[in-house]
Formats: C-alpha cells, structure tokens, sequence
C-alpha cells in the first residue's frame, strides 16, 4: 500500500499546473500515465494478497512456487486484467463494467506510451486519470483502509489526504470543462456518444459529411477526432461493442459496414437515475459512424440478425 500510495502522490505532482499556471508538459503527463498504471496494479494486487498471497502468483499449481520464493520477489505476477477478474470472483469486491474498462484503456495507453511516446493530450489523460483516481480512492476506502491497524493507517494517512485533494481539484476542473462545452451539445444528443478516448459523452458523429475530409467525428471534451471507420474500430475494442458478432448489416443511409456498430448509447439514449433505478438506465442502438444514422438490424429484403453480442457498451 506504500508503494502504491506513492505512485498516487507522484500522479498528483505531475498533473499539477506549472509555476506559470499553464497545464502539465508531455512528459510530466507520461509519468502521470505510468504512476497511475502502477499505482492501480499494486493497489489491487495488495487487496489479493491480504485476502491469500498466492491470489496474485499466476500460476498457482506451478511446484516451484513457495511462499518464501513470492516474499522474495522470485515469482511471475498476474496481469492488471487477471487481477480485476480475482478480485470480483474471488474475493467479492465491486467493480463495475465502467472501471473495468477504464482500468483495461489506462492499461493500454501506458502500453502505447511506452513503446511509442505519449499519444494522447492533456484532456484526454486528465479524464482518465480522473475516473481511475476516483476509483482507486473509493477502493482504498471500501477494500483497504478498514483493515489497516491505527499504526498502519497513522503512517499513511497524509500520503492518502493529498491524493483525495487532487482527485477532487481533477473533479472539479473536468465539471467546469464540461459545463462549458455543454451548449456546443445541445440539439446533438441523437449522434452524440460516449469517446472511447476520454470518456465523455461528447463525441459527435457528422450527419452530413458531404464529400469533405475534414468533417470527421470529434470528441468536444478532448479534440481528438477520427475517421469514421477508425472511430467505429476503436469503439468496438474500448467497449467490446458486437466484437464477436457475425452478419454486421449495412446502413441503409450510406451503405457501409465497416463503420457500423451494435449496442451503442447516443446521450439520447441515456436515462437519467431516478429513486427506483439509482443505477441508471440506457438503451442502444446499431449507429452508424459515416452518417450518424440507427441502422435497423433487419433490412427489408435482406437477412434477419438477432445475434447476441458479448460484452457492452
């Protein structure tokens, strides 16, 4: 928990504004990727080994495996998404589908970051460090902190307050940031959707592209944009959206296949949490991402689909 706990620290240090004011440089925001990473692969491979250490060995039939060998460092680990699996089947902890896939995107711009150089802007890391930090930090006080002794929570009890006051300063930079952009929105909420970059609702699909190769979809919240079929790739990885589905059909506004996905949630889609439903509910759609257009999955004249998907968006 130190360790982890002093990746979270250093997380905050480098997301923080400059002297000048001005926003974290490209490699303060590489070293928030890579903290953040390791700080959420050691905090819940910590709540595996206080529930059994042999939780976060891989291969646990292997002979040569001891205990002394894992309180040595002579062992090989489970991977981040393993440790998401253990944690929910194993040991009952909460983690929603949400998390998850953010943990999983964390995980994968830390890979490319670290073999290619940072690729993402400073919205982008921002959103997503935020939704990971406040996961972390609900993890801390739901699946660590109340099995710490006084001792054991004395020693880290500062290190644990400054990461709560950055999360909540992260929060709140991001709400400002979305109030602002929410009037560019209005009257788009048929082809807007949620990014698979930052994880705003805020990506808006061009209806009418008209011929013009610069009218592509764009995220208002981080600017990154995308060609349509690019953009549809994308979000069938981040959100496992009909991956595995045969017989995609074509939209009956532009023709195409390849950027037509299932079980999409435009913002229209979304219905907002009541007393009865605390955890919201939202419908989906088969979208088009070249004309912003619902595709039926059943064309007049041509074959039904009523395959199941796996996954969600």
């Amino acid at each position: 928990m130190d360790n982890g706990l002093d990746y979270l620290v250093s997380v905050v240090d480098h997301l923080g504004k400059d002297e000048s004011g001005d926003d974290p440089g490209p490699r303060n925001l590489k070293y928030a990727v890579l903290h953040l990473q390791a700080a959420a692969e050691v905090l819940l491979k910590a709540r595996l080994e206080r529930e059994h250490w042999s939780l976060v060995a891989d291969k646990v039939t292997e002979k040569k495996l001891s205990r002394a060998k894992f309180e040595g460092g002579d062992f090989f680990s489970i991977t981040p998404a393993e440790a998401v699996r253990r944690l929910r089947d194993i040991v009952g902890v909460e983690i929603s589908p949400e998390e998850a896939s953010n943990l999983e995107t964390l995980a994968k711009t830390r890979n490319a970051l670290q073999h290619y150089g940072l690729i993402a802007n400073y919205e982008v890391v921002e959103s997503l460090t935020a939704k990971v930090l406040d996961f972390l930090v609900r993890f801390l006080d739901d699946s660590l902190l109340p099995e710490l002794s006084y001792e054991e929570w004395e020693a880290i009890d500062q290190d644990v307050g400054y990461v709560r006051a950055g999360a909540n300063r992260l929060r709140a930079y991001i709400e400002e940031r979305l109030e602002r952009i929410r009037p560019l929105l209005v009257g788009l909420e048929e082809r807007t959707v949620l990014c698979p970059r930052c994880f705003q609702d805020a990506v808006v699909v061009e209806s009418d592209r008209g011929g013009d190769p610069n009218v592509v979809p764009r995220c208002r919240f981080c600017e990154t944009d995308w060609l349509p079929f690019a953009l549809a790739a994308e979000y069938r990885i981040v959100h496992h959206a009909g991956m595995f589905s045969a017989n995609i059909p074509a939209c009956p506004r532009c023709g195409q296949t390849g950027t037509v996905v299932r079980h999409v949630t435009r913002v229209c889609d979304l219905v907002q949490s009541t007393d009865e439903s605390p955890q919201g509910l939202h419908d989906d759609v088969t979208f088009c991402f070249e004309c912003a257009a619902p595709v039926p999955d059943q064309v007049p004249g041509g074959p039904s689909d009523a395959q199941p998907h796996e996954g969600g968006a």
